[in-house]
Protein backbone atom coordinates (compact mmCIF):
# COMPACT_ATOMS: atom_id res chain seq x y z
CA UNK A 1 0.00 0.00 0.00
CA UNK A 2 3.03 2.22 0.74
CA UNK A 3 4.66 2.03 -2.70
CA UNK A 4 0.90 2.14 -4.18
CA UNK A 5 0.26 5.67 -2.52
CA UNK A 6 3.80 6.62 -3.59
CA UNK A 7 3.00 5.91 -7.33
CA UNK A 8 -0.22 8.18 -6.63
CA UNK A 9 1.51 10.35 -5.38
CA UNK A 10 4.38 10.99 -8.16
CA UNK A 11 1.82 10.75 -10.68
CA UNK A 12 0.06 13.62 -9.28
CA UNK A 13 2.83 15.64 -10.71
CA UNK A 14 2.98 13.85 -14.28
CA UNK A 15 2.36 15.66 -17.16
CA UNK A 16 -1.05 14.91 -19.42
CA UNK A 17 0.23 12.97 -22.48
CA UNK A 18 -1.63 11.64 -25.58
CA UNK A 19 -0.66 7.77 -26.40
CA UNK A 20 -0.85 6.21 -29.48
CA UNK A 21 0.05 2.09 -30.47
CA UNK A 22 1.17 0.66 -33.84
CA UNK A 23 0.09 -2.82 -34.12
CA UNK A 24 1.93 -3.46 -37.36
CA UNK A 25 4.96 -6.33 -36.87
CA UNK A 26 8.35 -5.76 -37.73
CA UNK A 27 8.64 -2.35 -38.22
CA UNK A 28 11.92 -0.57 -38.82
CA UNK A 29 13.02 2.19 -36.54
CA UNK A 30 13.94 4.23 -40.14
CA UNK A 31 10.60 3.71 -41.56
CA UNK A 32 9.03 4.60 -37.99
CA UNK A 33 10.96 7.85 -37.52
CA UNK A 34 10.22 8.98 -41.03
CA UNK A 35 6.51 9.03 -40.42
CA UNK A 36 5.92 5.50 -43.06
CA UNK A 37 3.48 4.54 -40.67
CA UNK A 38 2.42 7.33 -38.94
CA UNK A 39 -0.86 7.02 -40.46
CA UNK A 40 -1.63 3.51 -38.41
CA UNK A 41 -1.10 4.73 -35.13
CA UNK A 42 -3.55 4.37 -33.20
CA UNK A 43 -4.68 6.43 -29.95
CA UNK A 44 -5.63 4.52 -27.03
CA UNK A 45 -7.24 5.57 -23.89
CA UNK A 46 -5.06 6.79 -20.48
CA UNK A 47 -1.84 6.70 -20.30
CA UNK A 48 -1.28 2.32 -19.57
CA UNK A 49 1.49 0.46 -21.37
CA UNK A 50 0.38 -3.59 -21.80
CA UNK A 51 1.76 -5.88 -24.85
CA UNK A 52 -0.04 -8.46 -26.25
CA UNK A 53 2.89 -10.32 -27.48
CA UNK A 54 6.84 -11.03 -27.45
CA UNK A 55 7.75 -9.04 -30.29
CA UNK A 56 8.40 -5.72 -30.04
CA UNK A 57 5.31 -3.31 -30.04
CA UNK A 58 5.94 0.98 -31.45
CA UNK A 59 4.20 3.61 -29.76
CA UNK A 60 3.89 7.16 -30.29
CA UNK A 61 3.77 9.92 -27.53
CA UNK A 62 2.35 12.96 -28.16
CA UNK A 63 3.36 15.56 -25.48
CA UNK A 64 1.35 18.06 -23.42
CA UNK A 65 2.32 20.77 -21.32
CA UNK A 66 5.48 19.89 -19.63
CA UNK A 67 6.46 20.41 -16.22
CA UNK A 68 7.56 23.68 -15.29
CA UNK A 69 11.10 22.58 -14.27
CA UNK A 70 11.54 22.13 -18.52
CA UNK A 71 15.27 22.14 -17.99
CA UNK A 72 14.65 18.24 -16.17
CA UNK A 73 11.66 16.87 -17.43
CA UNK A 74 11.99 12.58 -17.14
CA UNK A 75 9.85 9.81 -19.80
CA UNK A 76 8.99 7.51 -16.67
CA UNK A 77 7.74 4.15 -17.47
CA UNK A 78 6.73 2.28 -14.07
CA UNK A 79 6.57 -0.32 -12.82
CA UNK A 80 9.21 -1.68 -15.03
CA UNK A 81 8.15 -5.63 -15.22
CA UNK A 82 10.61 -6.88 -17.17
CA UNK A 83 10.15 -4.45 -19.76
CA UNK A 84 12.64 -2.96 -22.54
CA UNK A 85 12.31 0.65 -23.22
CA UNK A 86 13.77 2.27 -26.19
CA UNK A 87 13.46 6.26 -26.59
CA UNK A 88 13.56 8.24 -29.90
CA UNK A 89 13.51 11.91 -28.90
CA UNK A 90 13.05 14.43 -32.46
CA UNK A 91 16.15 15.22 -34.09
CA UNK A 92 17.55 11.57 -32.58
CA UNK A 93 18.76 8.43 -34.31
CA UNK A 94 19.91 6.58 -31.57
CA UNK A 95 17.59 5.66 -29.09
CA UNK A 96 18.13 5.85 -25.08
CA UNK A 97 17.39 2.39 -24.38
CA UNK A 98 16.14 1.15 -20.77
CA UNK A 99 16.24 -1.56 -18.23
CA UNK A 100 15.95 -2.55 -14.91
CA UNK A 101 18.66 -4.77 -15.04
CA UNK A 102 21.54 -5.52 -17.01
CA UNK A 103 24.03 -3.17 -19.13
CA UNK A 104 20.83 -1.09 -19.91
CA UNK A 105 19.65 -0.26 -16.66
CA UNK A 106 20.12 3.12 -14.88
CA UNK A 107 21.64 2.78 -11.43
CA UNK A 108 21.09 6.11 -10.83
CA UNK A 109 17.01 5.94 -10.25
CA UNK A 110 15.47 2.91 -8.29
CA UNK A 111 14.46 -0.28 -10.17
CA UNK A 112 10.66 1.00 -9.52
CA UNK A 113 10.56 2.83 -12.98
CA UNK A 114 12.36 3.27 -16.16
CA UNK A 115 13.52 6.73 -16.71
CA UNK A 116 14.81 8.37 -19.83
CA UNK A 117 15.72 12.56 -19.38
CA UNK A 118 13.92 14.45 -22.36
CA UNK A 119 15.78 17.25 -24.32
CA UNK A 120 15.52 20.74 -23.13
CA UNK A 121 13.60 22.67 -25.58
CA UNK A 122 11.11 20.28 -26.02
CA UNK A 123 7.46 21.75 -26.53
CA UNK A 124 3.97 20.77 -26.19
CA UNK A 125 3.06 18.77 -29.49
CA UNK A 126 6.37 17.08 -29.87
CA UNK A 127 6.71 13.69 -30.26
CA UNK A 128 8.53 10.57 -28.88
CA UNK A 129 8.94 7.47 -30.72
CA UNK A 130 8.81 4.22 -28.39
CA UNK A 131 9.77 0.60 -28.79
CA UNK A 132 9.38 -1.72 -25.75
CA UNK A 133 9.43 -4.93 -25.45
CA UNK A 134 8.06 -6.81 -23.13
CA UNK A 135 7.71 -11.20 -21.53
CA UNK A 136 4.47 -10.78 -20.05
CA UNK A 137 0.88 -8.89 -20.48
CA UNK A 138 1.64 -6.76 -16.88
CA UNK A 139 0.46 -3.07 -18.00
CA UNK A 140 2.64 -0.22 -16.68
CA UNK A 141 2.20 3.23 -16.73
CA UNK A 142 3.79 6.11 -18.85
CA UNK A 143 4.05 9.36 -17.58
CA UNK A 144 6.26 12.86 -18.02
CA UNK A 145 7.42 14.27 -14.45
CA UNK A 146 9.56 16.93 -13.29
CA UNK A 147 13.29 15.57 -11.76
CA UNK A 148 12.04 15.69 -8.05
CA UNK A 149 9.33 13.85 -8.24
CA UNK A 150 10.98 11.12 -9.64
CA UNK A 151 13.70 11.47 -7.04
CA UNK A 152 10.69 11.46 -4.35
CA UNK A 153 9.31 8.46 -5.48
CA UNK A 154 12.97 7.15 -5.46
CA UNK A 155 12.95 7.24 -2.07
CA UNK A 156 9.42 6.66 -0.80
CA UNK A 157 10.07 3.20 -3.04
CA UNK A 158 13.70 2.75 -1.19
CA UNK A 159 12.11 3.52 2.27
CA UNK A 160 9.33 0.62 1.51
CA UNK A 161 11.35 -1.88 -0.06
CA UNK A 162 14.22 -1.30 3.57
CA UNK A 163 11.26 -1.61 5.92
CA UNK A 164 9.98 -5.01 3.89
CA UNK A 165 13.32 -6.21 3.26
CA UNK A 166 15.08 -5.74 6.90
CA UNK A 167 10.96 -7.54 8.38
CA UNK A 168 11.77 -10.20 6.15
CA UNK A 169 15.14 -10.71 6.74
CA UNK A 170 14.62 -10.11 11.10
CA UNK A 171 11.97 -13.25 10.39
CA UNK A 172 14.09 -15.56 8.84
CA UNK A 173 16.85 -15.13 11.32
CA UNK A 174 14.12 -15.65 14.03
CA UNK A 175 13.44 -18.74 12.54
CA UNK A 176 16.89 -20.21 12.03
CA UNK A 177 17.13 -19.46 15.96
CA UNK A 178 13.86 -21.85 16.72
CA UNK A 179 15.68 -24.42 14.31
CA UNK A 180 18.78 -24.31 16.30
CA UNK A 181 17.60 -24.27 19.54
CA UNK A 182 14.67 -26.72 19.26
CA UNK A 183 15.97 -28.65 16.25
CA UNK A 184 12.56 -28.37 14.67
CA UNK A 185 12.83 -28.82 10.83
CA UNK A 186 10.25 -26.88 10.10
CA UNK A 187 11.75 -23.67 11.76
CA UNK A 188 14.66 -24.25 8.91
CA UNK A 189 12.00 -24.65 6.00
CA UNK A 190 10.07 -21.23 7.28
CA UNK A 191 13.91 -19.29 7.36
CA UNK A 192 14.90 -20.73 4.16
CA UNK A 193 11.42 -20.20 2.23
CA UNK A 194 11.26 -16.50 3.74
CA UNK A 195 15.23 -16.49 2.65
CA UNK A 196 14.86 -17.50 -0.89
CA UNK A 197 11.40 -15.10 -1.26
CA UNK A 198 13.90 -11.95 0.09
CA UNK A 199 16.12 -12.84 -2.91
CA UNK A 200 13.81 -12.60 -5.51
CA UNK A 201 12.39 -9.59 -3.75
CA UNK A 202 15.57 -7.97 -4.44
CA UNK A 203 15.86 -9.61 -7.89
CA UNK A 204 12.31 -8.21 -8.41
CA UNK A 205 12.76 -4.96 -6.78
CA UNK A 206 16.48 -4.22 -8.03
CA UNK A 207 18.53 -4.69 -4.96
CA UNK A 208 20.61 -6.65 -6.62
CA UNK A 209 21.98 -4.39 -8.93
CA UNK A 210 24.41 -2.67 -6.64
CA UNK A 211 26.10 -6.30 -6.76
CA UNK A 212 27.60 -6.34 -10.33
CA UNK A 213 28.69 -10.34 -9.81
CA UNK A 214 25.17 -10.97 -8.07
CA UNK A 215 23.05 -8.78 -10.70
CA UNK A 216 24.81 -10.82 -13.96
CA UNK A 217 23.78 -14.13 -12.15
CA UNK A 218 20.30 -12.57 -11.57
CA UNK A 219 19.76 -12.20 -15.40
CA UNK A 220 20.37 -15.71 -16.07
CA UNK A 221 16.26 -17.24 -15.83
CA UNK A 222 17.25 -20.39 -14.30
CA UNK A 223 17.94 -18.35 -11.16
CA UNK A 224 14.24 -17.24 -11.12
CA UNK A 225 12.94 -20.43 -11.26
CA UNK A 226 15.36 -22.11 -8.75
CA UNK A 227 14.83 -19.61 -6.46
CA UNK A 228 11.32 -19.85 -6.83
CA UNK A 229 10.63 -23.32 -6.89
CA UNK A 230 12.96 -23.65 -3.95
CA UNK A 231 10.51 -20.92 -2.06
CA UNK A 232 7.28 -22.82 -2.75
CA UNK A 233 9.16 -26.21 -2.31
CA UNK A 234 10.17 -24.98 1.24
CA UNK A 235 7.46 -23.21 2.00
CA UNK A 236 5.12 -25.95 1.25
CA UNK A 237 7.36 -28.34 3.76
CA UNK A 238 7.06 -25.49 7.09
CA UNK A 239 3.22 -25.66 6.26
CA UNK A 240 2.87 -29.35 6.50
CA UNK A 241 5.13 -29.31 9.38
CA UNK A 242 2.92 -26.22 10.86
CA UNK A 243 -0.06 -27.81 10.68
CA UNK A 244 0.80 -31.21 11.81
CA UNK A 245 -0.70 -32.89 8.52
CA UNK A 246 1.46 -36.20 8.85
CA UNK A 247 -0.53 -36.77 11.83
CA UNK A 248 -3.74 -35.05 11.37
CA UNK A 249 -4.33 -34.92 7.30
CA UNK A 250 -2.28 -38.14 6.11
CA UNK A 251 -4.10 -37.76 3.05
CA UNK A 252 -3.77 -34.35 2.31
CA UNK A 253 0.10 -34.63 3.72
CA UNK A 254 0.60 -37.16 0.50
CA UNK A 255 -0.63 -35.06 -2.05
CA UNK A 256 1.79 -32.89 -0.53
CA UNK A 257 4.71 -35.01 -0.72
CA UNK A 258 4.16 -35.74 -4.23
CA UNK A 259 3.71 -32.20 -5.30
CA UNK A 260 7.12 -31.39 -3.09
CA UNK A 261 8.79 -34.61 -5.17
CA UNK A 262 7.74 -33.12 -9.02
CA UNK A 263 8.75 -29.37 -7.20
CA UNK A 264 12.00 -31.00 -6.20
CA UNK A 265 12.43 -32.52 -9.73
CA UNK A 266 12.28 -29.53 -11.05
CA UNK A 267 14.54 -27.90 -8.44
CA UNK A 268 17.50 -30.33 -10.21
CA UNK A 269 16.81 -29.88 -13.63
CA UNK A 270 16.42 -26.75 -13.87
CA UNK A 271 20.09 -25.93 -12.21
CA UNK A 272 20.94 -27.13 -15.44
CA UNK A 273 18.28 -26.26 -17.83
CA UNK A 274 15.25 -24.30 -18.30
CA UNK A 275 12.63 -23.93 -21.40
CA UNK A 276 9.24 -22.06 -20.98
CA UNK A 277 7.93 -25.33 -19.90
CA UNK A 278 9.37 -25.11 -16.49
CA UNK A 279 7.34 -22.61 -15.11
CA UNK A 280 3.93 -23.47 -16.30
CA UNK A 281 5.39 -27.00 -14.64
CA UNK A 282 6.15 -25.09 -11.88
CA UNK A 283 3.27 -23.21 -11.25
CA UNK A 284 0.69 -25.10 -11.72
CA UNK A 285 2.52 -27.92 -9.50
CA UNK A 286 2.29 -24.97 -6.99
CA UNK A 287 -1.37 -24.18 -7.56
CA UNK A 288 -2.38 -27.55 -6.76
CA UNK A 289 -0.16 -27.96 -3.45
CA UNK A 290 -2.08 -24.66 -2.34
CA UNK A 291 -5.10 -26.22 -3.09
CA UNK A 292 -4.76 -29.14 -0.53
CA UNK A 293 -2.99 -26.34 1.53
CA UNK A 294 -6.32 -24.71 1.55
CA UNK A 295 -8.31 -27.81 2.26
CA UNK A 296 -5.81 -29.04 5.41
CA UNK A 297 -6.56 -25.36 6.88
CA UNK A 298 -9.94 -25.30 6.46
CA UNK A 299 -10.05 -28.77 8.03
CA UNK A 300 -7.94 -27.77 10.73
CA UNK A 301 -10.65 -25.22 11.74
CA UNK A 302 -13.16 -27.23 11.78
CA UNK A 303 -11.74 -28.91 14.10
CA UNK A 304 -10.86 -25.89 16.29
CA UNK A 305 -7.24 -26.16 15.42
CA UNK A 306 -5.26 -22.78 16.64
CA UNK A 307 -2.78 -23.01 14.25
CA UNK A 308 -4.78 -23.19 11.13
CA UNK A 309 -6.13 -19.95 12.30
CA UNK A 310 -2.89 -18.21 12.93
CA UNK A 311 -2.31 -19.63 9.31
CA UNK A 312 -5.06 -18.37 7.18
CA UNK A 313 -4.86 -15.06 8.75
CA UNK A 314 -1.10 -15.01 8.32
CA UNK A 315 -0.97 -17.03 4.34
CA UNK A 316 -4.67 -16.23 3.10
CA UNK A 317 -3.74 -12.58 1.95
CA UNK A 318 0.07 -13.47 0.14
CA UNK A 319 -1.77 -16.45 -1.14
CA UNK A 320 -4.35 -14.60 -2.79
CA UNK A 321 -1.43 -11.88 -4.29
CA UNK A 322 0.40 -15.07 -5.25
CA UNK A 323 -2.10 -16.61 -6.99
CA UNK A 324 -3.06 -13.26 -9.15
CA UNK A 325 0.50 -12.70 -9.91
CA UNK A 326 1.28 -16.59 -11.71
CA UNK A 327 -1.77 -15.99 -13.32
CA UNK A 328 -0.86 -13.01 -14.90
CA UNK A 329 3.11 -14.15 -15.51
CA UNK A 330 1.42 -16.75 -17.05
CA UNK A 331 -0.91 -15.04 -19.07
CA UNK A 332 -3.80 -16.64 -17.55
CA UNK A 333 -5.16 -13.45 -16.92
CA UNK A 334 -4.48 -9.61 -16.47
CA UNK A 335 -2.45 -8.79 -14.03
CA UNK A 336 -4.18 -7.03 -10.74
CA UNK A 337 -2.55 -3.44 -10.47
CA UNK A 338 -2.33 -4.09 -6.64
CA UNK A 339 -0.94 -7.51 -6.73
CA UNK A 340 2.92 -6.63 -7.52
CA UNK A 341 2.82 -3.88 -4.86
CA UNK A 342 0.63 -6.47 -2.24
CA UNK A 343 3.02 -8.82 -2.69
CA UNK A 344 6.33 -7.65 -0.76
CA UNK A 345 4.01 -6.37 2.04
CA UNK A 346 2.11 -9.29 2.00
CA UNK A 347 5.21 -11.79 2.16
CA UNK A 348 6.37 -9.68 5.20
CA UNK A 349 2.72 -9.42 7.25
CA UNK A 350 2.96 -13.32 6.17
CA UNK A 351 5.71 -14.08 8.10
CA UNK A 352 5.07 -11.83 11.00
CA UNK A 353 1.98 -13.60 11.69
CA UNK A 354 3.67 -17.06 11.37
CA UNK A 355 6.16 -16.47 14.23
CA UNK A 356 3.21 -15.16 16.15
CA UNK A 357 1.79 -18.66 15.58
CA UNK A 358 5.19 -20.49 16.39
CA UNK A 359 5.39 -18.09 19.29
CA UNK A 360 2.15 -19.25 20.24
CA UNK A 361 2.65 -22.90 19.71
CA UNK A 362 6.05 -22.80 21.78
CA UNK A 363 4.04 -20.97 24.54
CA UNK A 364 2.00 -24.10 24.79
CA UNK A 365 4.63 -26.29 24.11
CA UNK A 366 5.99 -24.29 27.39
CA UNK A 367 3.27 -25.12 29.32
CA UNK A 368 3.10 -28.51 28.48
CA UNK A 369 6.31 -29.19 29.21
CA UNK A 370 6.01 -27.33 32.73
CA UNK A 371 2.99 -29.56 33.62
CA UNK A 372 5.02 -33.16 32.29
CA UNK A 373 7.39 -31.71 34.82
CA UNK A 374 5.60 -31.08 37.48
CA UNK A 375 3.87 -34.13 37.07
CA UNK A 376 7.44 -35.90 36.89
CA UNK A 377 8.74 -34.28 39.94
CA UNK A 378 5.68 -34.11 41.99
CA UNK A 379 3.26 -37.17 43.51
CA UNK A 380 -0.15 -36.82 42.59
CA UNK A 381 -1.50 -37.91 45.45
CA UNK A 382 0.93 -36.67 48.71
CA UNK A 383 2.35 -33.62 46.76
CA UNK A 384 5.75 -34.21 47.82
CA UNK A 385 8.85 -35.56 45.57
CA UNK A 386 8.54 -38.26 43.04
CA UNK A 387 11.10 -41.15 43.14
CA UNK A 388 12.18 -40.02 40.05
CA UNK A 389 13.27 -36.66 40.64
CA UNK A 390 14.01 -37.48 44.00
CA UNK A 391 17.05 -39.42 43.14
CA UNK A 392 18.15 -37.37 40.66
CA UNK A 393 18.00 -34.89 43.33
CA UNK A 394 19.81 -36.86 45.52
CA UNK A 395 22.78 -37.79 43.41
CA UNK A 396 23.18 -33.86 42.45
CA UNK A 397 23.52 -33.22 46.44
CA UNK A 398 25.88 -36.27 47.02
CA UNK A 399 27.96 -34.78 44.38
CA UNK A 400 28.32 -31.41 46.35
CA UNK A 401 28.55 -32.85 49.52
CA UNK A 402 31.66 -35.00 48.45
CA UNK A 403 32.87 -31.88 46.97
CA UNK A 404 32.23 -29.74 49.61
CA UNK A 405 33.01 -32.35 52.69
CA UNK A 406 29.93 -31.09 53.98
CA UNK A 407 27.27 -34.50 55.67
CA UNK A 408 24.23 -35.92 54.43
CA UNK A 409 22.10 -38.06 55.61
CA UNK A 410 19.13 -40.07 54.17
CA UNK A 411 16.06 -41.42 56.28
CA UNK A 412 13.84 -43.90 55.07
CA UNK A 413 10.43 -43.73 56.63
CA UNK A 414 7.67 -46.69 56.23
CA UNK A 415 3.75 -46.42 57.84
CA UNK A 416 3.30 -49.41 60.06
CA UNK A 417 0.83 -52.20 59.35
CA UNK A 418 -0.19 -50.00 56.19
CA UNK A 419 -1.81 -53.13 54.58
CA UNK A 420 -4.19 -53.48 57.35
CA UNK A 421 -5.12 -49.77 57.15
CA UNK A 422 -5.74 -50.80 53.67
CA UNK A 423 -7.92 -53.75 53.99
CA UNK A 424 -9.55 -52.95 57.42
CA UNK A 425 -10.97 -49.18 56.07
CA UNK A 426 -10.30 -49.68 52.29
CA UNK A 427 -8.17 -48.32 49.97
CA UNK A 428 -9.58 -44.90 49.58
CA UNK A 429 -8.37 -44.73 53.92
CA UNK A 430 -5.02 -45.78 52.92
CA UNK A 431 -4.47 -43.01 50.08
CA UNK A 432 -5.63 -40.42 52.72
CA UNK A 433 -3.94 -41.99 55.63
CA UNK A 434 -0.62 -41.42 52.63
CA UNK A 435 -1.57 -37.81 52.32
CA UNK A 436 -2.19 -36.90 55.91
CA UNK A 437 1.18 -38.47 56.50
CA UNK A 438 3.19 -36.74 53.82
CA UNK A 439 1.75 -33.69 54.60
CA UNK A 440 2.92 -33.65 58.32
CA UNK A 441 6.10 -34.73 57.11
CA UNK A 442 6.29 -31.77 54.54
CA UNK A 443 4.89 -29.06 57.43
CA UNK A 444 6.86 -30.13 60.15
CA UNK A 445 10.67 -30.58 58.25
CA UNK A 446 12.59 -27.74 58.27
CA UNK A 447 13.07 -25.47 54.71
CA UNK A 448 16.25 -27.24 52.69
CA UNK A 449 15.68 -30.54 53.45
CA UNK A 450 13.40 -32.97 50.39
CA UNK A 451 10.37 -35.48 51.37
CA UNK A 452 9.68 -37.73 48.64
CA UNK A 453 7.43 -40.78 47.83
CA UNK A 454 9.41 -43.84 46.88
CA UNK A 455 7.22 -45.97 46.29
CA UNK A 456 3.86 -47.86 48.22
CA UNK A 457 3.63 -46.56 51.73
CA UNK A 458 7.41 -45.61 52.11
CA UNK A 459 8.66 -42.33 52.21
CA UNK A 460 12.72 -41.10 51.57
CA UNK A 461 13.25 -37.93 53.53
CA UNK A 462 17.10 -36.55 52.08
CA UNK A 463 18.85 -34.40 55.12
CA UNK A 464 21.07 -32.29 53.76
CA UNK A 465 23.94 -30.57 55.74
CA UNK A 466 22.84 -33.03 58.87
CA UNK A 467 25.32 -35.89 60.08
CA UNK A 468 23.76 -39.57 60.79
CA UNK A 469 23.75 -38.32 64.60
CA UNK A 470 21.84 -35.38 64.00
CA UNK A 471 19.94 -37.00 61.24
CA UNK A 472 19.01 -39.54 63.99
CA UNK A 473 17.73 -36.72 66.43
CA UNK A 474 15.52 -34.86 64.04
CA UNK A 475 14.10 -38.48 62.77
CA UNK A 476 13.38 -39.54 66.36
CA UNK A 477 11.25 -35.97 67.13
CA UNK A 478 9.54 -36.21 63.73
CA UNK A 479 8.29 -40.43 64.27
CA UNK A 480 6.84 -38.57 67.43
CA UNK A 481 5.44 -35.34 66.26
CA UNK A 482 3.77 -37.49 63.22
CA UNK A 483 2.81 -40.60 65.32
CA UNK A 484 1.15 -38.58 68.12
CA UNK A 485 -2.31 -38.08 66.64
CA UNK A 486 -3.51 -40.89 65.25
CA UNK A 487 -5.51 -40.00 61.92
CA UNK A 488 -9.29 -39.23 61.65
CA UNK A 489 -10.53 -40.33 58.51
CA UNK A 490 -14.19 -40.15 57.56
CA UNK A 491 -15.21 -39.96 60.72
CA UNK A 492 -12.90 -43.09 61.61
CA UNK A 493 -9.90 -43.07 64.15
CA UNK A 494 -6.65 -44.85 62.65
CA UNK A 495 -4.20 -45.67 64.92
CA UNK A 496 -0.83 -44.55 63.39
CA UNK A 497 3.39 -45.39 64.09
CA UNK A 498 6.04 -45.33 61.68
CA UNK A 499 9.54 -46.66 61.21
CA UNK A 500 12.66 -45.14 59.99
CA UNK A 501 16.04 -46.36 58.88
CA UNK A 502 19.10 -43.57 58.90
CA UNK A 503 21.99 -43.94 57.26
CA UNK A 504 24.88 -40.95 56.37
CA UNK A 505 26.98 -40.29 53.34
CA UNK A 506 30.56 -41.75 53.67
CA UNK A 507 33.47 -41.45 51.25
CA UNK A 508 33.27 -43.18 48.02
CA UNK A 509 29.18 -43.52 48.96
CA UNK A 510 26.99 -43.35 46.15
CA UNK A 511 23.71 -42.88 45.80
CA UNK A 512 22.55 -46.56 45.78
CA UNK A 513 25.02 -47.34 48.49
CA UNK A 514 23.56 -44.80 50.51
CA UNK A 515 20.08 -45.87 50.35
CA UNK A 516 21.04 -49.47 50.60
CA UNK A 517 21.99 -48.84 53.95
CA UNK A 518 19.46 -46.78 54.73
CA UNK A 519 16.55 -49.81 53.65
CA UNK A 520 19.25 -52.17 55.77
CA UNK A 521 18.33 -49.38 58.73
CA UNK A 522 14.50 -49.70 57.99
CA UNK A 523 14.41 -53.61 57.78
CA UNK A 524 16.25 -53.72 61.71
CA UNK A 525 13.33 -51.03 62.59
CA UNK A 526 10.48 -53.24 61.65
CA UNK A 527 12.41 -56.10 63.00
CA UNK A 528 12.73 -54.86 66.03
CA UNK A 529 9.48 -54.32 66.67
CA UNK A 530 8.49 -51.13 64.48
CA UNK A 531 7.01 -47.52 65.94
CA UNK A 532 11.35 -46.83 66.00
CA UNK A 533 14.19 -45.53 64.27
CA UNK A 534 17.32 -46.89 63.63
CA UNK A 535 20.83 -45.89 62.45
CA UNK A 536 23.43 -47.65 59.82
CA UNK A 537 26.95 -46.64 61.99
CA UNK A 538 30.30 -46.06 59.59
CA UNK A 539 31.45 -50.11 60.32
CA UNK A 540 28.09 -51.52 59.50
CA UNK A 541 26.88 -51.82 62.76
CA UNK A 542 23.00 -51.03 63.52
CA UNK A 543 22.49 -48.92 66.30
CA UNK A 544 18.93 -48.15 67.55
CA UNK A 545 17.06 -44.98 68.96
CA UNK A 546 13.14 -45.90 70.37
Amino acid sequence: MLLLLALIVGSAHAAPLRLERLDRQGAQPDEVLAGTYDQEFRKVDGTSIVIPRPAPQWWRVVLGDLPADRALPQLVLSPPNQKRLEVWQPGERVPASRTAFGPESDLLHSARALVVPLNAGLKPGDVLYLRITSPNLIASELSVEPMAAVHAGDVRYAQFRACVLVALFIVALISFGYFAALREHGYAYLGITLLAQLANLMIEGGEIRVFPALAEFALDRRTNIVINTAAVLTGIRFLMFFLQLQIQQPRVARLLNVCSALLGGLLLVSVIHVTTFSAYFGNTVMLVAFGGIAVAIFRALGRRQLDAMYLLIAWAPVMVVLVAMVGGYQNWWAMPGWALDGFPVGLAASGLGLMLGLTARLEQIRVDRDAAQRRWTYDKLTGVITRDAVEDMLRTNIAKAHAGGSPLSVVFVDIDHFKSINDLYGHSAGDEALRIVALRIRNWLPTGHLVARYGGDEMLLVLIGLSQSEALVLAGALRETVSRNPLAIDGITVPLGLSMGVADLQPGDSSETLLRRADAALYRSKAAGRARVTGYDAVGEIEGAG
